[in-house]
């Protein structure tokens, strides 16, 4: 094993997700009106990220993507500047009250890196950077604790597509057979497999409590 992907939500921090996608929106729209004047159905957001999803030719990168889907939706916004500067506001910085650390993931993290591993963040590239910065600084970490982390600038496909899994592989220069991905979702961390990644469920940090770390990640 030479490389141990990680996911974000459900597994380096606990979040109820569906929770904070209502109150991401939520402010989301509070910004828009207060900025823009204008408000915004989150219906339309949702179906650039399926779009991305969905239709992806590896040539250009999921920001870029996302971005020209809003602008073909509603041409007279600068969408880049609208979200650059919602990720910088106090309204997103409201939702760090909705996510926690994962200190047991926390601490395979570091382990790993102690073993010589290479630490990849493999969260679900639908946020760019800025926006992944702020919220690996929510649960005290920095991109600087990865050796590579996937956001919307450097990645081409979303979970489950396989391709993201191998696009990780490919920038790490790691063979598929030789990383593990830890995640909280069957469907989405789970697609690794596809490949020839092997995946654990996150809640088996906890199950196999009796092993080292150590053992745990070799076995």
């Amino acid at each position: 094993m030479k490389a141990l992907l990680l996911d974000y939500d459900g597994t380096l921090a606990l979040v109820d997700e569906e929770q904070f996608a209502e109150e991401y929106f939520f402010l989301l729209n509070l910004f828009m009106v207060d900025r823009y004047k204008v408000a915004l159905d989150h219906f339309e957001i949702l179906d650039c990220v399926a779009r991305i999803t969905r239709c992806a030719d590896g040539t250009t990168n999921n920001y870029d993507r996302f971005l020209k889907c809003l602008s073909d939706k509603f041409s007279k916004f600068d969408w880049k500047g609208v979200f650059e500067s919602f990720y910088a506001s106090e309204e997103f910085d409201k939702l760090r009250k909705l996510v926690k650390p994962n200190e047991k993931t926390i601490e395979l993290l570091r382990r790993a890196k102690e073993s010589g591993l290479l630490v990849v963040l493999a969260t679900n590239p639908i946020f760019p950077k800025s926006a992944t910065e702020k919220r690996l600084r929510w649960i005290g970490l920095s991109l600087s604790d990865f050796n590579h982390a996937t956001f919307m600038e450097n990645s081409h496909f979303c979970k489950p597509d396989p391709r993201y899994f191998l696009e990780i592989c490919k920038v790490i220069s790691v063979e598929p057979k030789d990383c593990l991905m830890v995640g909280d979702d069957d469907l989405f961390d789970g697609a690794c497999t596809s490949v020839g990644i092997r995946y654990k469920p996150v809640e088996l940090i906890s199950k196999d409590g009796k092993k080292s770390l150590q053992e745990w990640l070799f076995e």
